[in-house]
Order: structure tokens, then sequence, then C-alpha cells
């Protein structure tokens, strides 16, 4: 019978091969989501680009702004962890559906208007709450990525909540006009100065999206929650794919006029022209910005 010496003791064993050592990193699933990410990315960018030739404006921007869901979730994941990312959804969820079904039922704080489609959520269609994740968790990032450089700052609590009610309120502003007078998804019982649209909706886009913003910065800072690092020029990207809808939507409006539900006659090609400018000087601006920070950011 061979007895097998311990390895310090046989000579032999230092001419015998090491074992083939296993690496489970996890680097084959970063690539994954990375590349779909950047696919979905990509998806945005041509699609913002290119929806109102094939559709000349009507409902144009909505697949963008679907799309930016599945990029939110993957990146909030692989950032936060379900269960923070989780808690972003529900409370976005919640407190937009019920501002928006408040100002439904009594204008506050938007102002007087209704939905003309559905199927909804109470007043309200399932469709747009998505809409307010998707478009909140990218606001979100890029407003991270304008402020702050990954260390913890007491003002980021609020400076941060703050820009990305910014952001989204200008997304607002260079697109409502064409959704609610143009499209008539949902329609200004009293109508606006705005092409149609009352000041008030935006007063009330900034509050709503704010509180929101703060209650996820709040349990942020509350938990101390680990942030991984992950794309950082995704978010800024899809953002500018949304200028770039108004640009290309600009290109195809006519010259007829649209009577919002007040009876103001507007002339499209003039709303069109509008939403395009407050597009390449707001929302584009700081998607650039965003991309540049994101450029200069170090990976960790």
């Amino acid at each position: 019978m061979a007895v097998r010496l311990p390895p310090e003791q046989d000579p032999e064993a230092r001419l015998r091969p090491d074992p083939p050592q296993v690496y489970r990193s996890g680097f084959g699933m970063r690539t994954f989501w990375t590349t779909a990410t950047w696919l979905l990315t990509g998806a945005a960018l041509v699609l913002g680009a290119t929806l109102p030739f094939l559709t000349t404006g009507k409902a144009a921007i909505l697949p963008v702004l679907l799309l930016a869901v599945p990029v939110a979730l993957i990146d909030g994941i692989r950032r936060y962890g379900w269960a923070t990312l989780l808690f972003f959804v529900v409370e976005t969820l919640l407190i937009s559906n019920f501002f928006e079904n408040l100002s439904v039922e009594t204008g506050f704080p938007f102002g007087d208007y209704h939905y003309t489609g559905g199927p909804q959520l109470i007043h309200v269609p399932i469709y747009i709450g998505p809409v307010y994740f998707g478009l909140g968790y990218l606001c979100w990032r890029v407003a991270e990525l304008l402020l702050t450089d990954g260390r913890r700052r007491a003002v980021d609590v609020v400076a941060v909540p703050a820009l990305a009610a910014a952001l989204m309120t200008v997304f607002d502003l260079g697109s409502d006009s064409v959704a609610s007078t143009v499209n008539h998804t949902w329609e200004w019982e009293r109508g606006g100065g705005v092409f149609g649209v009352p000041y008030t909706n935006y007063l009330g886009w900034w509050l709503v999206t704010y509180l929101f913003f703060q209650v996820f910065a709040i349990q942020l800072s509350r938990r101390r929650a680990t942030v991984q690092e992950t794309s950082p020029a995704a978010a800024p990207v899809v953002y500018a794919a949304l200028a770039l809808n108004a640009v290309a939507y600009f290109m195809v409006a006519d010259d007829d006029t649209v009577t919002d539900p007040s009876g103001v006659v507007w002339n499209h090609e003039a709303l069109a022209e509008t939403m395009m400018l407050i597009n390449l000087f707001a929302v584009l601006p700081f998607a650039l910005l965003a991309l540049r920070s994101a450029a200069r950011k170090p990976r960790r």
C-alpha cells in the first residue's frame, strides 16, 4: 500500500503541475448587462432621432421614454441593488400617481386637465407611472454626474433632488405642448400660455418630482447604501435622445394650425420650433455636460 507523503515532504510534489484554478469573478455577467444597457441606449438614440419622420409627430416620443425603463432597471439594480431600486420604483409610482389623480380631480398641483386614453389607474393611464420612473431615474443619474464626484456631502441630499426635478421639468417644458395641444394625449381644459399648457403644469412637475427624488435621497443617506460603479454615460445619452427627438419633430412639422380646448389657435410649426429650441439650449446642454463628467469620471 503506497503512502502519500505530505507535499512539504514529497520531493516529487514540486514537479507536479498545480491543479487548474477556477475564478468566479462575475466578469461575464457584468459584460452581459453592460452590453444590454448600451443596446437599449443605442435603440433609444436611433428612435429619438427618427421616430418623427415615421409617425409625423404623433406620439413620437413615447417609445423613447419607455426604453428608458429597462435602462433604468438594469443600471439601478447594478448600482444600488434590488431593495434600494425597488424603494425608488414604489415611492415614485405612488407619489406621481397620487398627485396626477389629485390634479385631475382638483386642479392641484398641475392644473385642470384630463387624459384621453386608457387603460387607466383611476384617472391616469397605466404607462404614465413607468414613464415617471424611467425618465426620473435618467434625470437622477444626470444630476448625480453634474453635482457629485462619488463623495458623500450633506448638501447633495437636497441639491441632487432639486436639479433632477429641474431636469424633469425642462424636458416637460420642451414636450408637453406637443403631447397635449397637438397629439391630445391629455387636454388642458382652460388652455395656457405655453402653446395651450398653463405655467402651473411646470411648477407642479418640479414639485412632484422633487418630492420623490428627495424621499429617495433621504433613504440613500439614512441607509448609507453601497453604490456600485456602472456605465455613467448611458443616462445622458438617452436624455440627449429626447432632445434630438424634438429637433427631428421640427423638421417634419407642417404650417397648419391647432386649436386647444380653450379655443385658442396655435401655429403648429411655431409650436414645434419653440419646442426644438428649448431642447437644443436646455435639455441637450445638460446631457452633454453630464457626458463630459462621465468621461472624466475615474473607474473604480
